[in-house]
C-alpha cells in the first residue's frame, strides 16, 4: 500500500443541509473513471448550495493496476477531511484534491505548499554520508537536472546521479510556466531537507522527491550509462520522454497531517 506523504484539509466547512456526502461520493466515482481509463482526472459537480471541484493524477512511473491501488488508498483517507469543503493528499505515487472553487491551473500557495524531510542522516545502507558537500552537490545537480527537464518533457522527469535518485511531476492541469514556478518554489524547499537522505516538496501543482533509495518503477529509469559497482549511476539524467498521455479533463516527519 502507497504511503501518506501529506494529509492537508482546510477549515472552512459545508453548510448543513447541503448532501455534501452524497455529491463528494459521485465526484469520487467520476474520478475513479477517469484515473481507470488514462491515470489522471478532474471533475466538478454543483448543487444548489455547494460545488466541489476535484483533481486526481498518479505519478507517471506508476503501472495502471498501482495507480489504481494509489487512488484508492487516496479515496479512502481524504474524507477524513470531511466536513471541509477543501482538503488534499499526497501519496507516495499518486495527488488527491477536492476544493470549493476551480483551482486547476493554481502552481503554487504558501499557504498549502510544504516539505516533508525524512529525518534519517548521515549514512545509509549503500554508504553514502549525508552530511558532506559533495551529498548536497549532488542532490542539487540532481534535482536541478530533472526540474528543467520535467519543464520540457510534459510536466515530468526521473533521473539518478552518484547514488541519489529523483523525480519531478506536474499536474496536468497546470501550464508549462505553472510547472516551472511550481518546480521552482519544490527545489528550494527539497533542498531545505538536506542534510536528510530523503525530501520530499508536496506542492499546490506539482510534486517533487529525492532519496538515496531507488522509488520509482523500473520502467522509468532514465540512465543510460552506470559506473557498475553498488548501482550507483554516474553519468547526467537523460530524460526519456513517457508514453503520451490521453486528454481528459526543516526537519518533519514522515507523514505530515495539518489542518489549514
Amino acid at each position: 500500500m502507497p504511503s501518506v506523504a501529506g494529509l492537508f484539509c482546510g477549515k472552512k466547512r459545508a453548510p448543513p443541509n447541503s448532501n455534501y456526502i452524497s455529491l463528494f461520493i459521485k465526484e469520487m466515482e467520476v474520478l475513479s473513471q477517469q484515473v481507470t481509463s488514462q491515470k489522471w482526472g478532474s471533475s466538478n459537480v454543483s448543487s444548489t448550495t455547494v460545488s466541489i471541484y476535484s483533481l486526481a493524477q498518479c505519478h507517471r512511473d506508476l503501472s495502471s493496476d498501482d495507480c489504481l491501488q494509489c487512488y484508492g488508498t487516496s479515496r479512502t483517507r481524504v474524507p477524513r477531511c470531511i466536513p471541509a469543503v477543501n482538503g488534499r493528499i499526497f501519496l507516495d505515487g499518486c495527488f488527491l484534491r477536492y476544493d470549493n472553487y476551480s483551482f486547476y491551473e493554481e502552481a503554487v500557495d504558501p499557504v498549502w505548499d510544504k516539505a516533508n524531510c525524512n529525518s534519517s542522516i548521515d549514512v545509509n545502507t549503500n554508504g553514502i554520508q549525508s552530511s558532506t558537500p559533495e551529498f548536497r552537490k549532488n542532490v542539487a545537480d540532481l534535482i536541478d537536472n530533472i526540474t528543467a527537464s520535467a519543464v520540457l518533457n510534459d510536466g515530468y522527469a526521473v533521473g539518478v546521479w552518484k547514488g541519489v535518485y529523483g523525480l519531478a511531476d506536474c499536474w496536468k492541469t497546470v501550464s508549462r510556466n505553472g510547472c516551472r514556478e511550481c518546480l521552482t518554489a519544490a527545489r528550494r524547499e527539497v533542498i531545505g531537507c538536506l542534510p536528510s537522505l530523503e525530501g520530499r516538496a508536496l506542492n499546490t501543482g506539482c510534486y517533487l522527491r529525492y532519496s538515496t533509495k531507488k522509488f520509482y518503477s523500473n520502467h522509468s529509469e532514465t540512465i543510460n550509462n552506470s559506473s557498475g559497482g553498488g548501482g550507483a549511476h554516474n553519468s547526467i539524467p537523460t530524460i526519456r520522454k513517457p508514453k503520451p498521455t490521453p486528454p481528459g479533463q526543516s526537519s518533519t516527519s514522515r507523514s505530515i497531517h495539518g489542518q489549514l
